[in-house]
């Protein structure tokens, strides 16, 4: 069945103000009695022999935007769902569900969601962080969160493109020049620099590099769910004063709550992939890759397996 509602209506319904709540669900709900003559009290809608259900309705649509939605807003999520009703069982009626196109792309739909419900659900396996664990951590880190540091940035989508980016830092090229040529962040342009930052105020897999490493020093490639970084210390100062537990609770508990649910996934990644027999076939890849070039598919790969020159190269453009 369609979703309801659909990108149209989100934004309709962001743009409008909250009214009462209560009031605009009691009206919808005598309004639409008088569209259930001859069809069940429950039932919303019907297009020929499908039904959407009271329940369905108000399941399909997320609580936050449920809560600003007037009684107009929900009309036309329903009138949405009709139309979207109507168009998939055309569809349907001429067979596009059977498309190899169409089936490849809901396969892999199920497969994102169905990782990332898993994922979810793991991550919830971790056992909350406790007051008593949080003030013992900020007692021994008291002063890292006076200090700050000023830090510099680059951000990429693959590894492969992160350890280049490193081999050429690593070789001479200044790291605000490896910034603007690859980074996907909105600082590139600033030569990756991030400004003044305290502990608390990044993600934490920056924020153990951060507090590391000796001013001028640059990270190792670092993953993190926004994908892959490399960070460089441009300046540190104490900052003024010790800062209370109380006004960095907050900062604490997300650091820690973070950081072992990033200890959950790991462990849970290690413990299938020795449950998995897995195998990687990476001369396949590169075969494949340099028949995509043969063929016009694909004019900027590079080959991780050439020299390292070559790799500097193509980084840079």
């Amino acid at each position: 069945m369609a979703r309801v509602p659909g990108s149209r209506g989100q934004c309709l319904w962001a743009r409008r103000a909250s009214v009462a709540v209560s009031a605009a669900l009691c009206l919808c709900a005598i309004a639409l009695a008088g569209c259930g003559r001859g069809q069940d009290r429950d039932e919303l809608a019907r297009v020929n022999g499908k039904s959407l259900s009271v329940e369905e309705f108000y399941d399909s649509i997320p609580e936050h935007l449920l809560a600003v939605m007037s009684l107009g807003d929900q009309q036309e999520s329903l009138e949405t769902w009709v139309k979207t009703e109507l168009f998939y069982q055309e569809g349907a009626r001429r067979g596009i569900g059977r498309d190899d196109g169409v089936r490849r792309r809901l396969d892999e739909i199920e497969r994102e969601m169905v990782t990332k419900e898993c994922i979810e659900r793991l991550m919830d396996e971790a056992e909350e962080i406790t007051d008593e664990e949080a003030e013992s951590y900020f007692a021994e880190h008291r002063n890292d969160y006076a200090i700050q540091v000023r830090l510099a940035h680059i951000l990429v989508r693959s590894s492969a493109e992160a350890e280049r980016g490193l081999d050429q830092i690593r070789s001479g090229t200044p790291f605000e020049t490896v910034a603007a040529a690859i980074s996907v962040d909105r600082t590139a342009s600033l030569g990756g620099d991030l400004g003044y930052m305290r502990r608390g105020e990044m993600i934490h897999e920056l924020e153990e590099a951060a507090f590391e490493l000796k001013v001028g020093g640059v990270s190792d490639v670092i993953e993190s769910s926004f994908g892959y970084h490399i960070i460089k210390v441009l300046d540190r100062h104490p900052g003024a004063g010790q800062p209370s537990y109380e006004s960095k609770r907050a900062a604490v508990m997300n650091f820690l709550t973070s950081r072992r649910r990033r200890k959950v996934f790991d462990e849970w990644l290690a413990r299938l992939e020795e449950r998995a027999t897995v195998v990687i076939d990476t001369a396949a890849l590169r075969r494949a890759a340099r028949e995509r070039i043969e063929g016009g598919a694909d004019a900027g790969f590079v080959d991780d397996g050439e020299s390292s020159s070559a790799d500097s190269s193509a980084a840079a453009q």
